[in-house]
């Protein structure tokens, strides 16, 4: 705060100008965290994150508790008793994600029908941190909130922390069908730390994953990652590489990941109705400015690699129907 006062004292122009800087520095102070503002800067997009800031609130805006409240499936990162992040997919009745009011969230268990023995389960008690997204992908819309939790019964509830909207680039098109055959499922789950050709390959043919990330706050976040089929690259058992395209340029996941490099990856198998979960570590490339980097990153010469320590395979993990509907018009 005391640097704020300072821009006014210090100013040599008009009060508006002055005012204008102030307000700038209160947004960059408030809203993102030192890994956030780094990434900010070294890419230099500070001035667009601090514009983008705006976006983001401790509340759900009223627009948004319509569209949350009417998803039959919701993206949540969790972290486990050893401080590994993990990123599931929950699948259910539409409305088992309820808002009570605006600084809220309540998922009520009992209208969940996909996998109950997700890791994400165990890793939920009270004051837990949480990540959630919303992302409906048959029409590009997605809402990101972060928060912290407590359990009541059958629901977890969520204390929100950071709420915004996200832009519909590099999603997939895919319409979730049979919503009203939702029942629950008997999983069968595998475990391991390589990556087998048989996973190497449902990586390289996906079109999205789910990234989880956290701070040094322990504020976890839950972000989608889109492009063409085979835009990740499996560089050995243990390993695969990303491109990170135009975004927001908040840098909300690489700002964790500057501060904290633990994180997780989900994919879904959206045909087989199955889940590949990854835990490890993030690595973060900039200047990749090949010819070849900057076509497959779109000009930003941006990747991120990821070290896979441990991995969970859950067939059956849920009963509803996926239609592949259309590519991203923004996918490059």
């Amino acid at each position: 705060m005391r640097a704020s006062f300072r821009i006014i004292k210090n100013c040599n122009t008009n009060l508006f100008t002055c005012i204008h800087k102030y307000q700038k520095t209160i947004a960059m102070t408030d809203t993102f965290h030192s890994g956030e503002k780094e990434i900010q800067e070294k890419t230099g997009q500070s001035e667009i994150a601090i514009s983008n800031s705006k976006l983001i609130t401790d509340t759900i805006i009223k627009g948004a508790i319509g569209f949350i409240e009417k998803q039959p499936m919701a993206i949540v990162s969790s972290v486990d008793k050893n401080e590994n992040v993990w990123i599931s997919v929950l699948i259910g009745e539409h409305g088992f994600f309820e808002v009570p009011d605006s600084n809220s969230l309540s998922i009520n268990l009992d209208k969940i029908h996909s996998d109950k023995e997700d890791v994400f389960y165990k890793n939920i008690t009270d004051g837990s941190p949480i990540g959630t997204l919303f992302i409906e992908l048959a029409t590009r819309r997605r809402f990101r909130i972060n928060g912290t939790t407590s359990i009541d019964e059958n629901r977890i509830n969520i204390a929100i922390q950071e709420s915004y909207p996200n832009c519909p680039k590099y999603i997939q098109q895919r319409n979730i069908e049979d919503t009203d055959a939702f029942q629950q499922v008997a999983v069968k789950k595998q475990f391991g730390e390589l990556l087998s050709v048989d996973l190497q390959k449902w990586i390289t043919s996906a079109d999205t994953l789910f990234l989880g990330s956290i701070s040094n706050e322990r504020r976890l976040d839950a972000s989608h990652r889109g492009g063409k089929k085979g835009f990740i690259e499996v560089v050995n058992e243990t390993s695969i590489k990303v491109p990170d395209y135009h975004g927001n340029s908040m840098f909300n996941t690489f700002g964790n990941i500057a501060q904290n490099n633990k994180s997780g990856v989900l994919f879904i198998d959206f045909e087989n109705r199955r889940t590949l979960q990854l835990t490890g570590k993030t690595k973060l490339l900039f200047d990749q400015n090949s010819k070849e980097d900057l076509e497959k990153t779109d000009g930003t010469g941006r990747f991120w690699t990821f070290e896979v320590a441990e991995w969970i395979v859950t067939e059956n993990h849920h009963h509803a129907n996926w239609e592949f509907m259309s590519n991203s018009p923004f996918n490059p």
